[in-house]
This record gives structure tokens, C-alpha cells and sequence, in this order.
């Protein structure tokens, strides 16, 4: 059985590129081929061409293009009799023969194998696998435990050297040092309930750790073997578990002195706040981190209730204290036009903006993102249609979606507001202070 797996167009923008990790992972489970149209550049035409020769197809899926999967799924239908597979965050908003939420490692490999079984396919007891229009995808409940398990990245089958020609960046927001850069996840799973994301759903509720030395053979192949000087976490919690985080960040120094080597870190997704003290922060900054982003996300307290933040503005602030007393900057992310917000919202989250000590504010525009529970609030209540989203958080006038208490003329306003703590405000790494 002949498998081609499809990073889509539509991954790639002006200034930024999405890495196919995952692909990474699912590659371990399945043999396969992968068509990286990122890196290849071809159109949706020489994509259906290209998945003439496969007997299974699987197509990732985030919500800024799901219109293109579409499109590059009508024109595989007419050339070809392969069964398509869609996986990723938006995976239940395409018509596919079968879509998988959530972790697809392992359900990828069980449905390939029922496909290849002499008998009738029996499909139902994977979790989180859809049926064409029969059966909608569900969010699955079943995760792996053992991260290890699901093996070790071949960034070369990844074409990581290919994403560094091509100017792939996932670079740290308050240094000027721009280091080659490749991603690597460390941690899996959320026990928070923030109604716009949707990692609990996604990634469980429990959170899952590959072990430390897994991680370091990570961080040893991409700088020995790929020139890598900067490595970014792209979990969601990787400090939630602080005694694991501070192990690794002590594995991390080993290693560093053991070779006499320079490397930089970011977790560019951001950290729990909750779980970082100095001892954590002073040896992340000796590991190499040079910022940490944390996510307030708004200044009312109203909007905090709305989004099930369950967070102390009070305590960020004094958090942040912590970061800058380990020589490390302060990065914070906030979204503004949340559902039910007014315009006494967007002051609040201002004020908080301008006067936190926040070296740099990043501002998102909210957009219903599928499987959030907010997303699911918003169509149940008609205000939102499915299958049309299309993701934008900077520019107002695209936004598909604006909650009826504010108007895309007071977004602008906002966003000119907080320009002063959203511009870029650079140092250099060396010139931030070591802690002790």
C-alpha cells in the first residue's frame, strides 16, 4: 500500500512557515512518502497529478486553509480512486473519506491496517475517526502515555536544511540574535479549560512528557548534525511539571558544558505562569532562554471570566518581576474582540497593556478557531457559519467575525493604542544579564 502524506499550500505565508512536525511523527508510524508543498512550491494541479500513484492520501488541515484542502481534495477525486485521509486542528471541517482529531500516530497506523485486511473494514473503535458524511469526527479521549514510543524525528526526510533556505524562522520576539532555528516538542496535553484553544481537546487534559534524555538526543542531533544554534519549544505547557522543566533545564547546561557549546532556547508558544518561581526562570536563563512569553490575555477581568482564564492579573504581574530578576525578558500575548466584549473591555486591556512592564505586548485579533468550545458556542448560537472560517489575527478589516459589541473601527483603534508596547524593542542575548 502506497501512502503519500500532503503538507498543503497555504502553510507558508509572506513572513512566517509552519514546520510539519507532526508529519515527523506519523512518518515513524506508517511508511510513507511526504509532499511538502511549502518547500516544493506546486500548485493544487500538480498536487492531484502527484496523488495519482498512491492508494492512501492524507492531507493536513488548520482553519486558515481548509478552503484549499477542499480544493486540492476535488481535484485528487477526479484523477484518482485513493482513499483521502484529513488530520490537524481543523480536520472535521473538510469532506473526506476519513478525517482523525487529535493524536493520529497510532489511529493513522490501525486505519491503514484495516484498510489492508482481506475482510470487511471495521473502523469503529478507532477514537476520533470520522466516516465520510456517515460519521463526524469526534474529539478522541484515548492518548498515549509513552512519547518516546512514537520515535525520533528524521529531520533530514523533513527537509529542515530545505525550510532554513527558504528562510524558516521560529525566532525568539525581543532579540536581535536570529539563530538557525528547528522545532522540537517536548510535552503533550492541557488541564486548562480556555474556551478559544483547543490543546485539551486535541492533546488530552493530562500532560505527557517525553523523557529528558529523548529530548537532549534531540537537541544533540539538531546542533551536531543540522547547524541548529536555536531550538524552540513549541509546547503549549512545557513548565507546567516545574521539577521536570528544572531537570531538563540542568540536562540542558550539562550538555552545554560538556561540548563547550553555545545554543539558545525559546518556548515561543508561552508558559504557564502559575508554575514558574526563580530558581525555575534563573536556569532557564543559564539553559539559554533569553524571553518568556506568557499569556494574560486581557486585561478585564470580565473577558478573563468569559475565557475561563482562571488567572490573577496580580500575580502575572509579579511574575513578570520574577522573569526580568533572572536576567530574562517578558513577552505577552493578548487577544482583543473576544466574544461579548465591549468597549469597556478593550480600555481596561489598554491600560493593562501600557502600563504592565511587559518588554513586548503581541496582539491578536480573536477568531473562532474549530474545536474550542467557544467556536462551538458561536455556531450553536447562529453567529458564525461552519466551514467558512478563515484565520486572521492582525488585519480588522478581513475578520470574518466581530462580536456585536465592538466594530472593526474600534479594533484599529486598539491595535494604534498599544503600538508603542506591540513594536519591536530589540537587545541582544549577550547583553542580557546571566543569572546567577
Amino acid at each position: 500500500m502506497r501512502v503519500l502524506l500532503i503538507w498543503p499550500t497555504g502553510m507558508k505565508g509572506d513572513d512566517w512557515m509552519l514546520f510539519p512536525l507532526g508529519l515527523g511523527y506519523l512518518r515513524n508510524a506508517v511508511p510513507c512518502d511526504i509532499l511538502d508543498c511549502s518547500i516544493e512550491n506546486v500548485d493544487n494541479e500538480a498536487i492531484a497529478e502527484r496523488a495519482r500513484g498512491y492508494d492512501v492520501v492524507g492531507i493536513t488541515v488548520w482553519g486558515f486553509n481548509t478552503h484549499n484542502v477542499r480544493n486540492i481534495i476535488d481535484r485528487i477525486r477526479a484523477r484518482s480512486s485513493a482513499r483521502i485521509v484529513v488530520g490537524g486542528p481543523s480536520a472535521g471541517l473538510v469532506a473526506a473519506d476519513y478525517a482523525l482529531l487529535g493524536e493520529a500516530e497510532e489511529k493513522f497506523a490501525t486505519l491503514l491496517a484495516q484498510f489492508a485486511a482481506p475482510t470487511v473494514e471495521q473502523v469503529d473503535a478507532i477514537p476520533g475517526l470520522g466516516v465520510g458524511t456517515e460519521r463526524a469526527p469526534e474529539m478522541p479521549r484515548v492518548f498515549s502515555d509513552n512519547l518516546d514510543e512514537l520515535g525520533v524525528i528524521d529531520y533530514d526526510a523533513l527537509r529542515l536544511a530545505d525550510y532554513h533556505r527558504a528562510g524558516y524562522k521560529y525566532w525568539m520576539y525581543t532579540l536581535k540574535d536570529k539563530f538557525v532555528t528547528a522545532p522540537v516538542m517536548a510535552t503533550r496535553g492541557c488541564p486548562y479549560k480556555c474556551t478559544f484553544c483547543a490543546a485539551p481537546a486535541l492533546q488530552g487534559t493530562k500532560l505527557r512528557k517525553h523523557s529528558i534524555e529523548y529530548v537532549i538526543d534531540s537537541i544533540e542531533t539538531l546542533y551536531f548534525k543540522h547547524g541548529v544554534r536555536q531550538v524552540s519549544f513549541l509546547d503549549d505547557n512545557l513548565t507546567l511539571d516545574a521539577r521536570w522543566a528544572k531537570k531538563l533545564c540542568e540536562a540542558i547546561i550539562r550538555f552545554k558544558h560538556k561540548h563547550n557549546i553555545e545554543l539558545s532556547f525559546s518556548t515561543s508558544n508561552g508558559v504557564r505562569y502559575k508554575t514558574l518561581d526563580l530558581e525555575l526562570l534563573k536556569l532557564m536563563r543559564r539553559a539559554g532562554w533569553g524571553e518568556i512569553v506568557l499569556a494574560p490575555e486581557s486585561g478585564s477581568e470580565r473577558t478573563l471570566i468569559r475565557m475561563r482564564k482562571e488567572l490573577d492579573l496580580d500575580v502575572v504581574d509579579e511574575k513578570v518581576d520574577l522573569v526580568h530578576r533572572a536576567g530574562l525578558n517578558a513577552v505577552a500575548f493578548f487577544i482583543v474582540g473576544y466574544p461579548g466584549e465591549m468597549p469597556d473591555d478593550l480600555e481596561q486591556s489598554r491600560r493593562y497593556i501600557m502600563n504592565s512592564k511587559f518588554d513586548r505586548a503581541i496582539v491578536n485579533l480573536f477568531n473562532p478557531i474549530p474545536g474550542t468550545p467557544i467556536y462551538d458556542e458561536l455556531l450553536a448560537a447562529g453567529e458564525i457559519k461552519p466551514k467558512e472560517i478563515k484565520i486572521n489575527y492582525r488585519s480588522a478589516e478581513a475578520l470574518q467575525y466581530v462580536t456585536p459589541g465592538l466594530t472593526r473601527d474600534a479594533l484599529r483603534r486598539f491595535q494604534l493604542d498599544v503600538s508603542e508596547k506591540t513594536r519591536f524593542r530589540e537587545m541582544w542575548l549577550k547583553d542580557l544579564p546571566l543569572a546567577a
